[in-house]
């Protein structure tokens, strides 16, 4: 007996839902356990907290981007020329 795909779209439906619904349980309850242990451990996650906004305050993050960005762009056209050499050479040799 053939499944028409009228047929098969409500399961699939209904699985995706039943896994949305799971996914959103599970995380759920992993936030839960957080808060659990965030509230058993206050000082830790406060010294965890502390230490990461005092490196991102030292040694800022848009420092790290904002020299990849301009290493990338310094590179790019030197790439594309030798990218346009090569392939004018491969035009040459045929």
């Amino acid at each position: 007996m053939e499944t028409s795909q009228a047929d098969t779209f409500p399961k699939q439906n209904q699985n995706g839902k039943m896994a949305e619904t799971r996914l959103l349980s599970h995380l759920q309850d992993e936030l839960e356990e957080f808060k659990a242990d965030v509230t058993e451990r206050p000082f830790l996650y406060l010294a965890i907290a502390f230490i990461a906004g005092l490196a991102s305050w030292t040694f800022p993050v848009r420092m790290v981007f904002l020299a990849l960005t301009r290493l990338v762009s310094f590179l790019l056209g030197p790439a594309i020329l030798v990218i346009g050499i090569l392939k004018i050479k491969e035009l040459l040799s045929r």
